[in-house]
């Protein structure tokens, strides 16, 4: 098989002639480049952190918690009898929901999987400098023991903080281009960014690094519902301000960069 050309390529990504000067992703591409000749300029983030107190508080500890809010605990996760390599092996991407209600006790697994805790303020995904720039929701609508709406994933109290009590699945459906993609599916994990975590101390790369994080908090969960025999979809396509609204995020200084969709156990 022949390797295809450069020209073709391009044919087939921009259609005809060239991107255009202004291309919005060759342009972010090249802004959060690193580049030797201007290392003390991209360096100037981490040389703040370093004199700053009050910076290297809030970094070691980026959890937002609305004490107002109620707090519902979550029971301790499992860890089924799976290998590593077996749950590789049984990754799909899933789309087989039937109604099906999910444990409480299987979504505390997941999340804990996901993005949970692990001592010394370390979560369960590699972060660019530690900085864990990420909020995880679950947007509920069958789980055992837990009233449909959106909480917020507490990962130092391993808890769901309750952000609203309404079936978030009308929304989340009409949020999504694809119609019935997401029907039978009992609870939505979405993967909100707050990109000044990051970008203080790395610039436009800090940018790349928030995504990046998303990518392998998804894939833990992804992995934990193949332990658990769970139908999971990974979701990036869907309407960005209506599920930003959702989790009440203003699609600038944070946004949902992410999902994954589990269905309930047959």
């Amino acid at each position: 098989m022949k390797a295809l050309h450069a020209p073709f390529v391009r044919a087939q990504v921009y259609g005809e002639g060239e991107p255009a000067l202004d291309d919005p992703a060759e342009l972010f591409h090249e802004a959060s480049k690193l580049h030797p000749a201007l290392a003390q300029r991209q360096a100037a983030g981490i040389a703040r952190l370093e004199t700053s107190d009050a910076l290297q508080a809030a970094a070691k500890h980026p959890v937002r918690r609305n004490r107002l809010r109620s707090l519902h605990p979550l029971p301790r996760p499992t860890r089924p009898p799976c290998t590593l390599w077996s749950a590789v092996d049984r990754r799909r991407s899933r789309r087989d929901f039937d109604g099906s209600t999910l444990s409480r006790a299987d979504l505390a697994t997941i999340l804990d999987a996901a993005y949970g805790g692990r001592g010394d303020d370390r979560r369960t995904v590699p972060s660019g400098g530690a900085l864990y720039p990420l909020e995880l929701y679950a947007a509920v609508r069958h789980v055992d023991e837990v009233e449909r709406g959106v909480y917020r994933y507490d990962s130092e109290l391993h808890a769901l903080e309750e952000c609203e009590q309404r079936d978030p699945w009308p929304a989340l459906e009409a949020a999504c281009p694809l119609r019935g993609l997401l029907r039978g599916g009992a609870v939505a994990l979405l993967v909100l960014a707050v990109f000044g975590r990051t970008r203080f101390k790395y610039g436009q790369r800090g940018y790349r690094f928030a995504l990046l994080e998303a990518g392998h908090l998804v894939q833990n969960a992804v992995l934990a519902a193949a332990a658990l025999d769970l139908p999971a979809l990974p979701l990036g396509g869907y309407y960005d301000g209506q599920v930003d609204e959702l989790v009440g995020a203003d699609g600038l200084e944070e946004s949902v960069v992410y999902g994954v969709v589990l269905g309930g156990s047959r």
